[in-house]
């Protein structure tokens, strides 16, 4: 056999000496973590996207968000429900092409909760809670045809997201 397959005649490493780790250079590295893990850390179970140039109301109320479908309207007076474009409504009024639009994206989605609910043991049942997050610019009317149009699917539960101020 050869020399090389046998242990004894193997060279040993040589201790090259005691490992110094840098203890400052790691603290700073946890520190960083640390406050981005703070910063980036809420205790709301919804994350919101708030689309760029929207003007949420200012409230002094603390209430958390609670999960439900999201109904968001720019000043653009845009609907877009739980980020998906369904329509554009007019400046002074409201036909009934929108009204069926955002009722059938809203059946969807109802429809869907649904079924995972039959399907899964685990997933959380209908709730019926839209969060309203509107444009500090909106008419009162367009926020009443939309709640009108989500109380007639089955959403029953309004949260209107504002910032606290």
């Amino acid at each position: 056999m050869s020399r090389k397959r046998f242990i004894r005649f193997r060279t040993r490493r040589k201790n090259k000496g005691d490992f110094h780790l840098e203890l400052n250079s790691l603290l700073d590295v946890l520190v960083i973590l640390l406050v981005f893990l703070i910063k980036n850390y809420t205790t709301s179970e919804v994350e919101l996207m708030i689309p760029k140039g929207m003007q949420i109301p200012l409230s002094i109320s603390q209430t958390v968000v609670h999960k439900g479908v999201t109904v968001q309207m720019s000043k653009d007076r845009e609907i877009i429900i739980s980020d998906k474009l369904v329509t554009k409504v007019q400046k002074n009024s409201w036909s009934g092409k929108d009204s069926i639009k955002i009722k059938n994206e809203l059946m969807a989605i109802k429809d869907r909760i649904e079924q995972l609910n039959i399907e899964s043991d685990e997933s959380a049942p209908f709730s019926g809670v839209i969060n309203l997050l509107m444009d500090r610019s909106i008419d009162y009317y367009h926020i009443k045809k939309i709640m009108d149009v989500s109380a007639e699917v089955g959403f029953e539960q309004f949260k209107f997201i504002v910032i606290e101020s």
